[in-house]
């Protein structure tokens, strides 16, 4: 059967309605609460220092919520180790309210893609962990339940983990960095792990949660599809090693919906995405960077790409 391909034009993915223009010019006047200059990241090997990261620079403002992405081994999980306090940079500087980050703290919220919650603990004493230690003032258990009504799981509060599905863990998780209202949440692939399904609803539970509270969100991300329905800015890293290629305005208007997947302003900054993270073929070659030089382990006959 012979069906006509039919090629859709595309806007430009810079190109923004009055609405997302007026939004950006509201949000660049929001205070910056994160500086990141000449940010580099530099690790010993056998072989000599190998440089993970160089020369980052960027700001992220109050209420913002920035995407990081880019190509496996660009330095993704390195960075916001960094950001989180958990790794120390061998360049530049990381402010957070103008303060030196040189070591973990309350005034930053982390969620991994694994599942860190602790199996022993049911979900209320885990969300009231990071109360206890912290010793902030009033009640953990009263604050807990707050949290994770607002995560949407109530009826779970006396459940332990291995009782609940992973979507679920993830936002107990949410709520257990949340309730010690730290200034910026960094999330690392958290939603990597789920299925499709159940990361969709992740994402617009997460957009919901941001909504409604005060805090501002650094999520790192290897979906492009993920990092443009959420993002305010997409901050795109390249590899080897990683610096900034380019930070995106997302034009996509709020509030995102699932609907917006296939709007013109989303595949616009998708295809733009898609261009900068995965390298174009070669002129001569016809070849791509990450091109298998694969040997021929079937007959020559045997093409299963001519099987319809």
């Amino acid at each position: 059967m012979n069906m006509k391909q039919t090629h859709i034009e595309l806007p430009s993915y810079l190109d923004q309605s009055d609405v997302v223009r007026e939004r950006f010019e509201r949000l660049k006047k929001r205070p910056v609460i994160l500086n990141v200059r000449g940010l580099g990241k530099q690790f010993d090997s056998t072989q000599g220092p190998v440089t993970a990261l160089r020369g980052i620079d960027f700001d992220v403002h109050r209420r913002e919520f920035v995407c990081v992405i880019g190509p496996s081994g660009c330095g993704k999980s390195t960075l916001i180790r960094i950001l989180a306090g958990l790794e120390t940079h061998t360049e530049g500087e990381v402010l957070l309210d103008r303060k030196p980050v040189s070591g973990p703290g309350p005034d930053r919220g982390m969620v991994f893609q694994g599942y860190t919650l602790f199996p022993w603990l049911t979900v209320k004493k885990n969300v009231m962990f990071g109360l206890e230690v912290s010793g902030r003032g009033g009640l953990p258990e009263e604050e807990a339940l707050q949290w994770i009504e607002l995560v949407g799981l109530s009826k779970f509060v006396n459940a332990y983990p291995h009782q609940l599905s992973g979507g679920m863990k993830q936002r107990v998780a949410i709520a257990r960095a949340l309730a010690n209202q730290p200034r910026i949440l960094l999330m690392d692939e958290p939603f990597g792990a789920l299925d499709a399904q159940t990361r969709a609803r992740m994402q617009t539970y997460l957009m919901e949660i941001w909504k409604n509270i005060d805090v501002t969100i650094l999520f790192i991300t290897h979906d492009l599809d993920e990092a443009v329905f959420l993002a305010d800015r997409i901050l795109v890293l390249k590899a080897n090693p990683g610096e900034v290629q380019e930070v995106i305005e997302v034009p996509v208007p709020h509030p995102r919906t699932p609907d917006q997947l296939l709007s013109p302003e989303f595949l616009a900054t998708r295809a733009r995405l898609e261009e900068l993270i995965h390298p174009p073929q070669d002129e001569k070659t016809g070849l791509s960077e990450d091109h298998l030089n694969m040997v021929r382990m079937v007959p020559v006959d045997d093409e299963v790409a001519d099987v319809y």
